[in-house]
C-alpha cells in the first residue's frame, strides 16, 4: 500500500501544517504504517503538468490533499487530467474547503472517491486500521468522518468526534523542516471563542487547548532549531489570558533571538499584564496580527462580532507605543450595512492607527457560514469560483469595490511595502487631508495615466508620486527630500535621477574619516575594533538633503526648515534601519558647498 498526503502552497516557504500533523500521527500511533506515507508539498506557483507528471509517476494507491479556497482550484484541474490517465487511485480530499459541503465537492468531481470531513488525525488512522483488516472498498463505509461515493450514490458515514486531548497529536515536524529555512505554522488551540458570521471557525463551537507544558517542549524545538519565523494559527491566540501569557513570557524568557513568533490576537482583551511581557520582549520577537474588519457598530453588530473600536485602538496605539513589535491590522469590505462612504471611515480609523500593515481584504461567502445563509437577506452576488468574494450587495456596488480594489492596490504598492513611510505621513499630515482622500486621488491618477495596466517597478513608484505631488500638492521639494529618505530608509542604494543631491566639497573623504573615528563608531555604530572604515561604508550610507528632514518628521511634519545637512542610514539594525543626523560641522564648513 502507497499512501501520498500533498497540498498546494501557496508560496514555496509555506509549510502545510495539517499533512504535517496526519504523517506524524500515524508515526505515533500506527507506526507499521510509517513507510508505506510519502509526503510531498508543491505550490500553486509550481507549473501543473510537472506536479501531474510528478504524482503519476509515483503510482500510488491512495492521494489524500489538503485543500483550502487558493488552492481549489487548480486542484480540480490536476485531478481532473490526473483521472483520465490514472483510474485506480483513489482521491481523497479533506480541508476546510471541502468540510462544510462535502456531498457539493462529490457531486461536481467526477475525479473524487471521497473526503475527509473535520479533523483529520483520527479519522486517517482509523481510516489505515479498516484498510488493514477489512476489504479495501469496505474502508470508506466502515470510517467515522468519511462521505464517499458508491456507484452513483453519496453516502456519509457518522462523524468523527472531536479529539479531547490535543496532547494525543504529535509535534507537527521533522528536523528537516526545522533546518528548512521556512514559515512554520502552530497552534496552541482548536476553536474559536467568537461566532463571526463569515468566518469558518463558528461552525464549531468551543476552544480545546494543548497543555502548556506540551507546548513549551514543541516550542524548544522551534527555538534549537532557530527557526527564522514561527506562525500561530489559533484563531484568538490571547482568547484564554493564563494560557496566552505563560507561552509569551516562555518566548521572552527563552528567545534565541533570531526566531520571530506571529500570533492573531484580539485587541480589547489587552491588559497591562501583557503590556508588562512586550516591554521585556526583544524588538522583533513578536508579531501581532488584528482584525479589525470594520469600525461601524452596525455591522459589527450585523456580523456577530460587537467589539468597541476604541478599546482595540487604544491597544494598538499602546503596542505601537512600547515599539518592537510589527503590528498588522485587517478590515473587510462588503460587510453587511456598510456603505462604499462608510467603509472610507472605518479605512480613514484604521489607517490612522499607524500600523506596520493595513490589509484591505474583501468579504468572501464560505459555504458553511451564517453570513452564507443570510447572503440573500443582502443581495450578495457572489463569484462562482474561488475565493467566492462579494461582486456587490444592496450597500455597495460593483464599480465602488473596484474603487477599493485600487485602494488596496495602491496600499499594497505605497503604504505596506514599507518603502514610502514619511512621504505618506507628509502628504496626508501636511494638507490636512483623510488617508482615503489621498489614495482615491491617486487612484485616479493612475486610471488617466494607465498605471494599473501594468507590473510597475520599485524605482517607479517613486517617480509615480512625485509626478502625482507635484500636480496636485505645494512643497515639491521638500517632498523630493523626504522621498530621498524613504528610498534610502528602504536600503534602496544608488543616486537617482529624481533626487537633488546637494555637492559637499571632500564629501567622500569626510565619511571615511567620520567612519575612522573611534568615539564615532563606539558610540553611534556601536562598533569595536580596527574594521577599515571602507568595509563600514558597504552597510551604511551618507546623503545629503537641501530640507531638514529629522526635524520636520520630529515635529509631525509641521516644522520645515531649508537647510543643507547630512543623513547616515545604518543597515546594520537587526529591525530596522536606523537614520541619524550627522553634525554640520562633520561636513559642511564656510565655503565649501558648492
Amino acid at each position: 500500500m502507497k499512501i501520498l498526503l500533498m497540498s498546494l502552497n501557496s508560496k514555496y516557504i509555506h509549510t502545510n501544517l495539517a499533512i504535517h500533523y496526519l504523517k506524524n500521527y500515524i508515526c505515533k500511533h500506527n507506526p507499521d504504517h510509517k513507510s508505506e506515507i510519502i509526503l510531498k508539498e508543491y505550490t500553486i506557483n509550481n507549473e501543473m503538468d510537472y506536479v501531474l507528471r510528478d504524482i503519476i509517476k509515483g503510482d500510488y494507491d491512495y492521494i489524500l490533499v489538503s485543500t483550502y479556497i487558493w488552492n481549489i482550484e487548480p486542484l480540480s484541474i490536476l485531478f481532473t487530467n490526473f483521472r483520465q490517465i490514472n483510474h485506480h487511485t483513489k482521491i481523497i480530499f479533506g480541508g476546510p474547503e471541502v468540510t462544510y459541503n462535502p456531498k457539493t465537492q462529490l457531486e461536481r468531481h467526477a475525479f473524487l472517491d471521497a473526503v475527509m470531513v473535520g479533523e483529520g488525525e483520527q479519522i486517517f488512522n482509523e481510516w489505515i486500521n479498516q484498510l488493514e483488516s477489512n476489504n479495501k472498498s469496505e474502508a470508506f463505509t466502515q470510517t467515522r468522518g468519511i462521505i464517499y461515493r458508491d456507484d452513483d450514490q453519496i453516502i456519509s458515514n457518522s462523524p468523527m468526534p472531536l479529539i479531547e486531548d490535543l496532547d494525543c497529536v504529535p509535534f507537527a515536524y521533522d528536523t528537516n523542516l526545522l533546518l528548512g529555512n521556512k514559515i512554520l505554522y502552530y497552534e496552541s488551540s482548536r476553536g474559536c471563542p467568537y461566532n463571526c458570521s463569515y468566518c469558518l471557525s463558528s461552525a464549531e463551537k468551543g476552544v480545546r487547548y494543548f497543555s502548556l507544558e506540551r507546548v513549551k517542549h514543541d516550542l524548544d524545538q522551534f527555538l534549537s532549531h532557530k527557526v527564522p519565523q514561527v506562525k500561530f494559527v489559533d484563531r484568538t491566540f490571547n482568547a484564554k489570558k493564563s494560557h496566552a501569557l505563560e507561552i509569551l513570557n516562555y518566548l521572552v524568557d527563552q528567545d534565541n533571538g533570531v526566531t520571530n513568533f506571529h500570533f492573531e490576537i484580539t485587541a480589547s482583551l489587552l491588559d497591562q499584564d501583557y503590556y508588562d511581557v512586550m516591554e521585556k520582549a526583544r524588538s522583533g520577537l513578536f508579531q501581532f496580527e488584528v482584525g479589525i474588519q470594520t469600525t461601524y457598530q452596525p455591522t459589527m453588530h450585523a456580523i456577530h462580532r460587537p467589539i468597541e473600536f476604541e478599546k482595540v485602538k487604544t491597544a494598538c496605539m499602546k503596542i505601537m507605543e512600547i515599539g518592537g513589535i510589527h503590528l498588522h491590522v485587517d478590515l473587510i469590505a462588503g460587510l453587511p450595512y456598510e456603505t462604499f462612504e462608510r467603509f472610507l471611515i472605518s479605512f480613514d480609523e484604521v489607517y490612522n492607527i499607524g500600523a506596520e500593515q493595513l490589509q484591505l481584504g474583501f468579504l468572501k461567502i464560505l459555504e458553511g457560514t451564517k453570513i452564507q445563509v443570510e447572503a440573500p437577506e443582502h443581495q450578495y452576488l457572489i463569484r462562482k469560483e474561488s475565493p467566492y468574494e462579494v461582486l456587490q450587495n444592496k450597500y455597495i456596488s460593483f464599480k465602488e469595490m473596484t474603487r477599493l480594489k485600487e485602494i488596496e492596490t495602491l496600499v499594497e504598492y505605497y503604504y505596506n511595502s514599507g518603502k514610502f513611510v514619511h512621504s505618506l505621513n507628509y502628504v496626508i499630515k501636511s494638507n490636512e487631508i483623510s488617508p482615503s482622500e489621498f489614495y482615491l486621488n491617486l487612484a485616479a491618477y493612475f486610471n488617466r495615466n494607465y498605471y494599473f495596466d501594468a507590473a510597475i517597478g520599485t524605482y517607479r513608484l517613486y517617480e509615480i508620486l512625485a509626478d502625482f505631488y507635484k500636480e496636485n500638492y505645494e512643497n515639491l521639494e521638500v517632498f523630493l527630500d523626504l522621498l530621498k529618505v524613504d528610498y534610502h530608509y528602504a536600503n534602496l542604494k544608488g543616486q537617482k535621477p529624481l533626487f537633488n543631491y546637494i555637492e559637499i566639497k571632500n564629501f567622500n573623504n569626510k565619511r571615511l574619516e567620520l567612519l575612522n573615528d573611534e568615539a564615532f563608531r563606539k558610540e553611534t555604530l556601536n562598533i569595536d575594533g580596527n574594521i577599515p572604515a571602507k568595509q563600514i561604508l558597504k552597510n551604511v550610507e551618507f546623503i545629503t538633503l537641501g530640507y531638514d528632514i529629522m526635524t520636520l518628521i520630529k515635529s509631525d511634519y509641521k516644522v520645515v526648515k531649508q537647510k543643507i545637512n547630512v543623513v547616515m542610514f545604518d543597515y546594520n539594525q537587526s529591525d530596522q534601519t536606523a537614520i541619524i543626523t550627522i553634525e554640520d560641522s562633520k561636513f559642511i564648513k564656510e565655503g565649501e558647498v558648492i
